[in-house]
This record gives C-alpha cells, structure tokens and sequence, in this order.
C-alpha cells in the first residue's frame, strides 16, 4: 500500500513541536466522579478522589526558556498538549457507554481501526463494508447501502469523526515518532483484525 510523503511530513511536523517543547511542570487534578461514572467506573462515597496530572510549563529545548500556557498564548506558541493514558481510556471508556447497546459493537469496532496518524488505519467505506459483512451475515445485496448510511449515521450523532478520514479530535491517536515503514505495516495488519461482537448486543441488520 502506498503512503503519501504529505501524511509523513504532517506527522514529522507534530514530531518536532513537541521534540522543541516538552512538559516542564503541571499540577494534579481532580477527575470529576461524573466523568468516571460516565466511563463505567463504581463511584462510592468513600472512594478516594481519583488525579490526573496536567502539564502547565514547558522547557523550550532550543533557549532552555521555561514557558507556561499564558505566555504561549501570548506569543502565538502552540504547546504539545500531552494527555496521559488514564484521560484517553475515560473518555475512550464514556464514548462507548454513551452509545445505545446495538450501537457499542461497532463503535468499539471503529475505535480499534484507528491508525496512529488520527484516522482510521483503511477507507471509512471499506472499514463499513468489513463490518456489514461479518456482523450481518446474510444480508440482502440491496441492504449494504441502507445498512452503510444506518452506521454514517452512528457516527455522525455520536461525534465519532469530523470527515471521512479524521477521527473527532478526542479520540485521535497520534505517533509523532511513526516511520513510514510503520504506517505501511499498520494498514496491512489492518485486514486481520477481528471484529468482536458480543452476543448479546446483536447488530440491527
């Protein structure tokens, strides 16, 4: 498969803004029980007060300038805004949730499909094909499509993606290290993942 330079030099570009600005300092906060009973989690009223740290300086690695948000702001610098593995899996974790039950299988679906580039690691189209075809098995030829616009749909009400080929900036997962041979890899390994769909959340074909 061929990879275009363009998605390669857009990634090194992210690579190096955040080779040049790196997390400094930050501060702990609180993670909202909302939030993680939005994810799943058993809230308790004795439970301990789960915290996250947000960075809010950052060292400038060419001058050694110590730079906190404001005063990026200020001087139009765009900061790395890193965000750890915990903030991704809740809100991963609240996507899903907030989904209907007949909607979760293929919305986790799409979420294993993404690459590491903040899209998807194949066509949109054919992500969908591949998901009609082993979710809803025997149906009719003149379905695909009414079933093809029914998943769109899914997508657009759940805010899942902002195009065809961007996933909604919350869920992007982006590599700034990523090699080229990796992106080829990355969509090969594409075609052999399985689609895991729980039985008792049948697809609505």
């Amino acid at each position: 498969m061929k990879i275009d330079d363009e998605e390669l030099r857009a990634v090194s570009t992210v690579a190096a803004t955040e080779a040049r600005f790196v997390p400094f300092g930050g501060t702990y906060k609180v993670v909202p029980r909302e939030r993680l009973r939005a994810a799943g989690w058993r809230v308790t009223k004795g439970m301990r007060p789960m915290t996250q740290v947000t960075p809010d300086t950052w060292v400038d690695t060419e001058t050694g300038e110590i730079i906190t948000k404001t005063e990026a702001q200020k001087r139009g610098i765009k900061l790395p805004m890193a965000r750890s593995n915990s903030d991704k899996a809740l809100h991963m974790h609240a996507c899903i949730l907030a989904c209907t039950p007949s909607e979760r299988p293929f919305v986790s679906y799409l979420l294993k499909m993404r690459n590491q580039r903040g899209g998807l690691a194949a066509p949109l189209d054919t992500i969908l094909d591949r998901w009609i075809a082993a979710a809803c098995l025997g149906i009719r030829s003149t379905d695909k499509a009414r079933k093809r616009k029914q998943l769109r749909a899914t997508i657009e009400r759940r805010k899942l993606m902002v195009n065809d080929t961007t996933m909604a900036k919350d869920l992007m997962i982006l590599n700034p290290n990523i090699t080229k041979q990796e992106m080829i890899e990355e969509a090969a390994n594409c075609t052999t993942r399985v689609i895991c769909q729980s039985k008792t959340t049948p697809a609505v074909c």
